[in-house]
């Protein structure tokens, strides 16, 4: 790296030239991106659960579904009256001609089969007819309500919501669909009495798209504005903020033009490597760019402007090598430890993240000094020169009386830090995994507000599915019946389950029409072929297919949840799985757990436990890197030891206040690791060379404090405010994460500074000022 540096200064047009044709093949990579938010990304693979769903889908021919739910406006009149089924039954058949709807794949109160009076079989709707006559609408409303599948999926108790269910054909690309149907709904509610919003799990994953776009459009200008302030108040040069806000653009250009040409697409978890990388990629530039300036005006200011400058920076890369390499491989060993994951879109995260930090790594050696030496060299010097050199430090008159406290009380910040953490602790215990999809948008949007309304008032947009396998036709049998009654009544038991739909209650349903009496299991085997045979002539119009299969041999209970969530489904999974089992054990069939709630479960929990393997991962390869550059376990434990702390006092805090770990959330501890080690990379750095130098311990820390501190600290501020910037995404888990890694870049430098002067004074002195260099150190130190 120090060549490559050294032919910057010396041919920095030609390093130039090659950067930029460099930039020009790589960025060519860009058009080739393609941004994907839907949920299979997200799918850890292996996983048993996954698996069975999705073989599940097939089996039982279930299409990706999109819901259009009719509300009521406020002070008109609700759906469950005359001019509101008669609006239903309208656009029931609009939507029939919408492209890329299945033929047949619309479903509401329109078509929902009314059952037969016992001894006749009459295939019609309920709103067939619709009258005007105040006591026959009652009437019919009636024999809705009596039917329990059409309150809890077509039409809500207070009768102000009814949903229309859309199934895609299987080749219909999701967003153009979308696009059609919100031409459709903007033209049709404009002069109507109700209220049109589109929602669904499958839709929220196509509108991510746009939110996702419309996110990154807001917080990249924002984050270059924030990244350009902090630069110009911590360098104040015009050098000092365009150079690294280059090296930034190159990064981003190169990193996500790799991308491209690797074929990976830009994900919801990988939406924030923007972000990310702007914040990280240019911290090393604040810290030689302070040491340059500094260097400037020690040496005579006499002579070529250029030379001067070009002699100050070949002096501040020889003796800042070391910790800008060391912080570079730290940073990204906290991004590559996300490569083992499960899940597709966090392994690419970890890849790119951490090449992009090792290209931002590259281009501080050659781009950066490049551009110093092509740029006039009066834009990377302040004209006022700093207040005092390290050299005056030793004097206790140079250092400024916060660094003169801070050290002089090291004991007592220790100490406080200290009880701090172990205050903390104890909130780890508290700690707990939530998450949903809905916190992916603004809460006000009408996606929201139609999901919101959908689960207040009927069973729920997401289901937990049961499957229970046998022989073929074995769910026609006496035997099949038995089972299913048996699992109905445990299922309506079950925590946070709002509803249950399964062949039974479809079967149950013809049977009362036929006059069967109750229970089927206890008919005779011609009664239920009979049943059987009526339902399956209504099979089409009932949707049979995705709950049981041809052949009979398997059949799905879907159990819907209200405002679905991790906390829900882990309670409903921990209640069903040792009763499906023995259940399943007692029939002599074969069961399992299947749907959009388990699969979700084992995303959520896959991505939070890689996450917390990630801590690990990441502490072992940034402490065998610091163990091949000290030499030393004892370095390596010190230099470790701040930011672990840190990472402590985050997670104990996250538990106290009750904050959950989530998709987004769980992965500011691996990147708080290998970002927050930089500042005690750099303070030990300073520190080693200080007690070499012949320094003692006070004077060293002084030393260090009023040197590599200031720059640590401008590093600590321009991470935490750049971080911060993801505080404004519309995306709510990304917000949280900013947050939580601006909250853990402090704590870090408060770490550091806290705990490192006592760590040093009691494991830092013996043989620093005989021993040699390190490793990266080298003789330019």
């Amino acid at each position: 790296m120090l060549s490559l540096a050294r032919t910057a200064l010396a041919r920095p047009r030609l390093v130039l030239l090659l950067f930029l044709l460099g930039t020009v093949v790589v960025a060519a990579g860009l058009p080739r991106l393609e941004l994907r938010t839907d949920g299979a990304l997200l799918y850890p693979r292996g996983d048993a659960t996954v698996e069975q769903t999705l073989a599940d889908r097939d089996a039982f021919h279930e299409p990706e579904r999109i819901l259009v739910l009719v509300s009521a406006r406020p002070g008109g009149p609700p759906v469950a009256s005359a001019a509101g089924f008669r609006f239903l039954r309208r656009i029931f058949r609009e939507l029939q001609g919408v492209p890329g709807i299945q033929a047949f794949g619309v479903r509401s109160l329109a078509d929902l089969v009314e059952p037969p009076p016992p001894g006749k079989l009459e295939i019609r709707n309920f709103l067939d007819e619709v009258p005007d006559d105040p006591a026959a609408f009652a009437a019919l409303l009636g024999r809705i309500r009596r039917l329990p599948l059409a309150s809890g999926l077509f039409l809500s108790a207070d009768g102000r919501h009814a949903p229309v269910y859309l199934s895609l054909a299987p080749t219909a690309d999701r967003r153009v669909v979308l696009a059609s149907l919100e031409s459709w709904r903007t033209a049709r509610v404009a002069h109507s009495q109700f209220t049109l919003r589109i929602t669904g799990p499958a839709a929220a994953e196509a509108v991510l798209g746009e939110v996702v776009l419309a996110d990154l459009a807001r917080l990249v200008p924002l984050m270059v504005a924030a990244v350009a302030l902090l630069l110009w108040l911590s360098l104040r040069t015009p050098g000092g903020v365009l150079i690294p806000l280059a090296q930034i653009l190159a990064t981003l250009l190169w990193t996500f033009g790799l991308m491209g040409w690797a074929g990976v697409p830009v994900t919801l978890v990988t939406t924030i490597l923007p972000v990310l990388l702007m914040a990280m990629a240019m911290t090393d530039e604040v810290h030689l760019l302070v040491r340059v300036e500094y260097l400037l005006h020690r040496m005579p200011a006499e002579g070529d402007p250029r030379q001067r400058l070009r002699l100050a920076t070949a002096e501040s890369f020889a003796q800042l090598y070391a910790p800008l390499v060391l912080t570079s491989l730290t940073t990204a060993a906290g991004f590559f430890s996300f490569v083992g994951a499960a899940m597709a879109s966090l392994r690419d995260l970890g890849w790119f993240a951490g090449v992009g930090l090792l290209l931002a790594m590259v281009f501080t050696f050659g781009l950066v000094p490049a551009l110093m030496m092509v740029l006039p060299p009066g834009w990377s010097q302040r004209r006022r020169p700093p207040a005092a050199s390290p050299a005056d430090v030793s004097s206790q008159t140079a250092a400024s009386r916060w660094e003169r406290l801070l050290a002089r009380r090291s004991y007592a910040l220790a100490l406080g830090a200290s009880l701090l953490v172990a205050a903390a602790l104890p909130g780890l215990f508290r700690l707990r995994v939530q998450d949903s999809w809905v916190d992916n948008f603004d809460p006000r949007s009408a996606l929201v507000t139609a999901e919101r309304d959908f689960n207040r008032s009927l069973w729920g947009t997401y289901r937990f599915d049961v499957v229970f396998q046998k022989d073929r036709r074995f769910f026609w049998t006496p035997q099949g019946m038995a089972l299913l009654e048996d699992f109905d009544r445990l299922a309506r038991q079950a925590p946070q389950v709002s509803g249950v739909l399964g062949p039974l209650d479809l079967l149950q349903v013809v049977a009362a029409g036929m006059g069967i009496p109750l229970p089927l299991s206890a008919r005779a085997p011609l009664d239920l072929k009979r049943t059987g045979a009526t339902l399956e002539v209504l099979s089409l119009r009932l949707d049979l297919r995705q709950l049981l299969t041809q052949d009979k041999d398997a059949a799905r209970i879907r159990l819907f949840i209200r405002g679905a969530d991790y906390a829900k489904g882990e309670a409903l999974r921990r209640y069903l799985a040792p009763r499906v089992g023995a259940l399943a054990a007692r029939h002599g069939v074969r069961a399992h757990l299947s749907g959009d709630v388990p699969v979700g479960l084992a995303v959520v929990g896959a991505i939070v436990g890689n996450q917390l393997r990630s801590i690990a991962w990441t502490a072992v390869m940034i402490a065998v890197t610091l163990l091949v550059v000290f030499r030393s376990l004892r370095w390596t434990a010190v230099t470790l030891a701040p930011v672990l702390a840190a990472t402590a006092f985050l997670f104990g805090v996250l538990g106290w206040a009750g904050l959950p770990l989530g998709i987004a959330t769980s992965m500011f501890a691996a990147l708080t690791l290998g970002a927050g080690v930089d500042f005690a990379l750099h303070y030990v750095y300073v520190y080693r060379r200080e007690r070499r130098a012949g320094r003692d311990h006070a004077a060293a820390v002084l030393t260090t404090l009023h040197t590599a501190g200031r720059s640590v600290l401008w590093n600590a501020l321009v991470l935490a405010c750049g971080f911060a910037v993801l505080a404004f995404s519309a995306i709510k888990p990304n917000a949280s994460l900013g947050l939580l890694l601006a909250a853990a870049m402090l704590a870090s430098y408060v770490s550091t500074v806290a705990f490192l002067p006592v760590l040093l004074a009691r494991w830092g002195g013996e043989g620093t000022a005989r021993g040699g260099p390190s490793r990266l150190e080298g003789k330019g130190t």
